[in-house]
């Protein structure tokens, strides 16, 4: 079963395509949303939100999005920025000492939310750690030996960027990335969750492998097969799936939202006189969507361009997580578009999806 709740008829290919998708079969379960100008242009979602295909997907259900969470966890470190808690071009040193082993010693902010810190995997010493013990993978970061010299490697910190962030966050007294981001939900009226709160555990849907594809790509290379599997357990929904993991902070990889959530923040974002904008003052938020690092990325696999927090592409800023759930702003086109699944698959369905949205709102 299908909701639909659609203020443009000039989408109505998209929400038939969409549930296509779950009445085939190849969606288990998901949101979809497109807004633009501050109002929502379509909403809908579908399919169940266990695995056991008993409970119906609501405009209340949450998902884990992996990678779709790191432009809200630097969101956290520049308002602490904004604060003057921190700064984004002193060593992060300056508050957390230890991090300097190893070389490390001139590494920035601005390098860490821009994916050239240079520590894009947790050592091999923690692969059988807990992967909620958050001070032992932190502890782990700062005796880590960097892959390159800080600044000078593009390296998309799949599983460690949250840790660091938080790292230096703490060490600077500043709020953390749960604080942070729930505080953002609350101002934006949207779920945006890093630990999600007990009274709200039983709408978060189930993760579910549909296709080895989802990851296999990854695990083929040594870098980003490292990057996923230490610690063990981020890749495994029996982890992922438990109360435990649901309540825990991991701010790279675990934020739990809606697509209705993700595509509100997404257009908030991309407008100067919008709340994120306001929260940062303009020219942190310009440094927010600007580019920042551009070249090969080792993890990618290639090509890549990170703002402080985002992938940007031209005429476009967003983010993608593993699984396919992915949410970007089109300044080309004037949309926020997101899509949120618990079946961990490609990106098959959003490729699908993008050529009809940019088709009914684009330009020509």
């Amino acid at each position: 079963m299908v909701t639909v709740r659609i203020a443009d008829a000039r989408l109505d290919a998209v929400a038939e395509r969409f549930a296509a998708f779950v009445a085939a079969g190849e969606e288990p379960g998901a949101s979809l949303s497109v807004w633009r100008g501050g109002r929502p242009l379509l909403e809908a979602w579908g399919g169940h939100r266990d695995a056991a295909r008993t409970a119906p997907w609501t405009a209340d259900t949450l998902a884990m999005t992996y990678s779709v969470g790191k432009p809200l966890a630097a969101l956290g470190a520049l308002l602490a920025v904004r604060a003057g808690q921190v700064t984004l071009d002193d060593p992060v040193t300056t508050w957390w000492p230890a991090y300097g082993a190893h070389g490390k010693r001139a590494t920035t902010l601005r390098h860490v939310l821009s994916h050239t810190a240079a520590v894009p995997a947790f050592p091999a010493s923690v692969a059988g750690a807990d992967p909620l013990d958050k001070e032992a993978l932190t502890s782990a970061l700062a005796a880590a030996e960097p892959i390159g010299v800080p600044g000078t490697v593009i390296a998309e910190h799949a599983l460690t960027y949250g840790h660091l962030i938080d790292g230096v966050l703490a060490a600077a007294g500043a709020p953390s990335v749960r604080e942070a981001v729930a505080g953002l939900g609350s101002r934006l009226g949207a779920d945006l969750w890093f630990g999600v709160p007990d009274e709200r555990l039983a709408d978060v849907a189930d993760l579910e492998i549909t296709t080895t594809a989802w990851v296999e790509p990854y695990l083929e290379r040594d870098l980003p097969r490292r990057a996923l599997t230490v610690p063990r357990g981020r890749l495994d929904p029996a982890h992922t799936n438990s109360a435990d993991a649901r309540r825990a902070s991991f701010p790279a990889d675990g934020l739990f939202t809606s697509a209705s959530a993700l595509a509100r923040f997404y257009d908030d974002a991309s407008r100067s006189t919008g709340v994120v904008a306001g929260m940062l003052g303009e020219e942190l938020w310009r440094e927010y969507l600007r580019a920042q690092a551009t070249g090969e990325d080792a993890f990618v696999g290639g090509e890549a361009s990170w703002s402080l927090g985002f992938r940007v592409d031209p005429g476009e800023f967003g983010m993608g997580g593993l699984g396919g759930s992915c949410a970007w702003h089109s300044f080309t086109d004037d949309y926020s578009f997101a899509y949120v699944t618990r079946g961990l698959g490609t990106f098959d369905r959003v490729d699908a999806l993008e050529p009809l949205v940019n088709a009914a709102l684009g330009a020509g």
